[in-house]
Order: C-alpha cells, then sequence, then structure tokens
C-alpha cells in the first residue's frame, strides 16, 4: 500500500500493539437495562429520574470525570480506570479497568456495579443485566441525545433487509462481552482462531434473551437471531480466521473494505460517504480531508463480529446473564484462553468445524440452545468439552497461585446448564410463566442488580 498523507499501512497495523504486560489483563464490558421498576420500560435519558441523571450522580458519588456531547453528557470515567457509558438505547455498559486476576476483576465489577445499583434506587431505576431488555418494544426505545445515534440508524435503513434488525440490536440487546491480552503476532493468530472457532459453539451456553416487548420471543436467544440480521459484512463469525497465515495484516485488509458509517469532525459525528475505508484513503473525504489515525481506531469500533480484534481481543458472542451468574462469563473465557495448553487442545478439537457451519450454528442455537444440531450431534457436547478445558485452564491459574481456589466455582452456573440441557432462558421463561406471574415488576424485582 502506498504511503499516504496522513495514514500509513504500518500506522493502522499499529493499533493491534501486543500487550507489554506479560501476566495478560483480563477485561469485562457489562450491559445493563435502566428500567423503571414497575412498568419494566426503558428509562429515558432526560428527566428527574432519567438516565442523564444518573449518569450525574455517579461522577459525583464516584468522583468521576464526565464526558460529554452536544452538551450532554455521555459518559463517566471513574478514578479506578473503570468507565460508565451509555449504549445508543440508553442502557448502562459498565467497563472494568483491566485486571490480571479474574477474582480482583470480579471483586472491582461487583462493587462498582453494586454502587451503581444503589444509586440508580435513589432516582427510582432499576439496573438490569442479561441478554436483552425483555418490556420495551423497538418503537419504544428512548434513544439518547448522541449525533451519531440517527447516522447509525439511517445508515442500516438504507442497507434494506441485510440490517432489518439493527434498531433492535441497537436499542435492546445486551451482552456481557470480555477482552483479552495478546503477546506477539503469534500468539494474537492462535487466540483470534480459538476465540472465533469457539464463539458460536460456547454461546449455547450462555442463551438467556428470551422475552420482547414483554412477550415470549419465540426464541430462547432472541438476541442471537436479531443479529443475523445486521449487516453480515461486518457482524458474526470472520471467515478470514481461517485463512493460512493470519495476522494483523489480515485483519486490516478485512477493514479496508468496509465502509465507514461516520467519522468526528470538531466536536460533532456527522455520516461518512457510502465509500470503504480503502477509497476514502484514496480519495479523502466530501470536505477534502483524508483519514487520520482517530478515523482509523472509530472505523474499527464501526464493526461488530463475535470476537473484535483490535488492541485487545473482545469476545462479544455470548447472551448477558443474570447478575447472579455474571462471572461465569469472564471466568469461561478465561480458563479457555490463557492456557497454552488448553489453547491447543481446544484448537484441535474446534478444528474438525468449517467456519461456514460454525456461522449457521446461529439459528438453531437461538432456538434449542444446547439442543442445536452440529454434525448430527448437539451442540451442547461440544459445549460442555469447551466448559471441561475452561475448568483445566482456571485450575491451572489456581495451582499457578494467579488465583484464589473461588474462581473455579464461577463455572457452577455453566455446568448446570451442562448438565441439565435447561438453558438461563428456559428457567426464566418458566419463572416468567410461574412464580414472576408475568408480572415486569416482579420480573425486574427478581433479577436486578
Amino acid at each position: 500500500m502506498d504511503v499516504l498523507e496522513h495514514l500509513t499501512y504500518e500506522a493502522m497495523l499499529g493499533v493491534f500493539t501486543p500487550s507489554r504486560d506479560r501476566r495478560q489483563r483480563i477485561g469485562v464490558e457489562l450491559e445493563c437495562g435502566l428500567i423503571d421498576p414497575h412498568s419494566g420500560q426503558c428509562v429515558p435519558y432526560w428527566g428527574e429520574y432519567g438516565s442523564g441523571r444518573l449518569l450525574a450522580s455517579i461522577a459525583q458519588v464516584f468522583g468521576g470525570e464526565p464526558q460529554c456531547e452536544a452538551g450532554a453528557m455521555l459518559s463517566v470515567a471513574l478514578p479506578n480506570g473503570a468507565q460508565c457509558s451509555l449504549e445508543l438505547g440508553g442502557a448502562l455498559e459498565y467497563s472494568s479497568p483491566p485486571l490480571i486476576s479474574l477474582a480482583d476483576l470480579v471483586e472491582v465489577t461487583r462493587r462498582d456495579l453494586g454502587r451503581i445499583a444503589d444509586l440508580a434506587r435513589t432516582l427510582r431505576i432499576a439496573v438490569l443485566p442479561g441478554g436483552m431488555l425483555p418490556f420495551t418494544a423497538v418503537e419504544s426505545i428512548p434513544w439518547i441525545p448522541k449525533p451519531r445515534v440517527q447516522i447509525m440508524r439511517e445508515y442500516f435503513r438504507d442497507l434494506g433487509p441485510a440490517a432489518a434488525s439493527a434498531e433492535a440490536v441497537m436499542g435492546l440487546t445486551l451482552s456481557a462481552q470480555t477482552t483479552f491480552d495478546y503477546l506477539s503476532e503469534a500468539d494474537f493468530a492462535e487466540k483470534l482462531r480459538l476465540l472465533v472457532r469457539a464463539a458460536p459453539v460456547a454461546a449455547a451456553l450462555f442463551v438467556n434473551s428470551p422475552l420482547e416487548a414483554g412477550l415470549p420471543a419465540g426464541q430462547l436467544s432472541r438476541r442471537m437471531r436479531l443479529w443475523q440480521h445486521v449487516d453480515p459484512s461486518r457482524c458474526g463469525v470472520l471467515g478470514f480466521a481461517d485463512e493460512p497465515g493470519l495476522s494483523a495484516g489480515t485483519v486490516v485488509e478485512w477493514a479496508l473494505r468496509l465502509p465507514m458509517i461516520y467519522r468526528a469532525k470538531g466536536d460533532r459525528h456527522v455520516r461518512a460517504p457510502r465509500r470503504t475505508f480503502a477509497e476514502l484513503i484514496r480519495h479523502g473525504f466530501e470536505d477534502g480531508a483524508r483519514p487520520g489515525r482517530a478515523d482509523w481506531r472509530s472505523h474499527l469500533s464501526q464493526v461488530w463480529p463475535q470476537v473484535r480484534p483490535r488492541h485487545t481481543l473482545e469476545v462479544r458472542a455470548p447472551d448477558g446473564l443474570n447478575w447472579a451468574d455474571f462471572a461465569a462469563v469472564p471466568a469461561f473465557w478465561t480458563g479457555l484462553v490463557y492456557d497454552a495448553s488448553v489453547r491447543r487442545d481446544a484448537l484441535t478439537m474446534l478444528d474438525a468445524y468449517r467456519l461456514s457451519e460454525l456461522d449457521a450454528l446461529v439459528g438453531g442455537i437461538a432456538t434449542g440452545a444446547m439442543w442445536a444440531d452440529l454434525r448430527g450431534e448437539p451442540v451442547g457436547v461440544a459445549a460442555t468439552e469447551l466448559l471441561r478445558l475452561a475448568d483445566r485452564g482456571l485450575r491451572a491459574r489456581v495451582a499457578n497461585g494467579v488465583e484464589p481456589p473461588a474462581v473455579v466455582g464461577y463455572l457452577d452456573p455453566l455446568w448446570n446448564v451442562a448438565k441439565t440441557g435447561i438453558s438461563f432462558a428456559e428457567q426464566v421463561l418458566a419463572d416468567w410463566a410461574g412464580p414472576l406471574g408475568e408480572r415486569p415488576s416482579a420480573f425486574v424485582e427478581k433479577y436486578r442488580i
């Protein structure tokens, strides 16, 4: 590639920087609905009992640094390195500081979100984790006052049927994302190959979004089904993870072929021309400017595959779990990713499957969870084997003195799914139709933080 006026190929590769900390860190991003505890509806941004007021309270009580856009506070940087920000539809995303110990990560997340939930109670707001906001309809999403929200909505509308579920995904779905470091180019390739292959299979263990607009959705993971209809060029399974010589350069070439959605211009966001990033490099934006490093970093945040590679590897596939079980998400992925022998054994098992058939699992898992078909047997067989490997990886961390023994117990909710074949979603549906009496207020009270 030619050297460019503002952005070189080397600069684009520079985003993919191995960690300097050889002990390798873990981060978690937990998305939670901000809910009226009586109706179950998402709260608006504005008003005395809105999400904007909650952010202001978080900034004041934690001593955090507010970050505003277009005159509205949309995120707060906490003193411990964590971040609280509003998702496009008004959900709260808590991003932990990156930590070496899984036990420390879980403790910090529980403490911070527990304090945030207490603040929210004073504003008559419930903080509700899970896989999807269960009671708000698409037409009632309280979009936050952020300029790029409307840009993204218009972009996906222009795609037509290929992005038919984009607004529901942007405004209603929740997840628990885990991020990992890599130490070298070879380590990047091995971990990326593992995560891209493991994510579709492991998703069966985490299925947890069976309600939509207050009714059973007809799928156990409505979230996974919705993601099937959001711009497949930038979502789903990364098909290039099978290519020989997988590297950061492979990711760069993939991202260069995708259109940019929006760019920062001064203190606001504007829609980018409908061109691939490579074309923008050659021809520039409509105002004559050419992309710089900030544009490239922004472009890499405008893709949402099941595993997103950047300066870290971000696992995005699973539904978010209920608050009592959330630690199972980072525990599973940490055990699988950060032990070299576990990685090799997992790759040996998963290499038997083509990425195309793993991508095709999404629909089956959304409906059947652990009983979805994978080559003539339930996907739960392969998912349980990954769980055994994750357990082995966690026990190795305990044996090496990195973690206390209690971290192995974080996997207990997943072992319950594996042993019974009953997903979190099926447990939720049983509660909803049974003791909760199909009452939103009872549902929120049971599952809120």
